[in-house]
């Protein structure tokens, strides 16, 4: 029974020393390829679908906001066949409403989709919400998201 363990892969290998040589220098070649032949990028491209259209209701408690601002403007974003309804959410706070807002994977440009979101509710602004309502902000580019909600607030 000993003499049959020994006689195993290890054993094999040392016996057969030029076979383990090639198989560990094709293997190699093969590495030093596919890492020459990689596709390599410093900047991957990737699609944030994802915003947040913010509103600034001075003065307002938060049922106020949430009737006269908050459900308002779902309303504007749901009856756009861009937004996927699924994935937007709100929060409403005293004086200020969040909209978590996710585009339709069927959304092919989403700069384009903001800027038809952005013009919507430019164009609501005045005709729908009341006149205390000091700022509404579509917020799509993340770099810049902090600053800008510590502005507003």
């Amino acid at each position: 029974m000993s003499k049959l363990k020994e006689r195993g892969i290890i054993s094999g290998s040392i016996r057969n020393q030029k076979i383990v040589w090639i198989v560990v220098a094709v293997v190699v070649a093969f590495g030093i390829y596919a890492l020459v032949d990689m596709k390599k990028d410093e900047f991957p491209a990737f699609t944030i679908r994802q915003g947040i259209v913010a509103g600034v209701y001075p003065g307002a408690n938060s049922e106020e906001v949430e009737a006269q601002l908050t459900k308002p403007l779902e309303q504007l974003l749901f009856a756009m066949p861009e937004v996927d309804r699924k994935g937007t959410y709100s929060i409403t706070k005293e004086g200020m409403c969040y909209i978590y807002t996710s585009l339709d994977e069927s959304v092919k440009d989403k700069d384009v989709a903001w800027s038809k979101i952005r013009h919507k509710i430019n164009e609501a602004k005045t005709l729908s919400f009341p006149a205390g309502v000091l700022a509404i902000a579509v917020i799509d580019d993340f770099g810049n998201t902090s600053s800008l909600l510590i502005a507003m607030e």
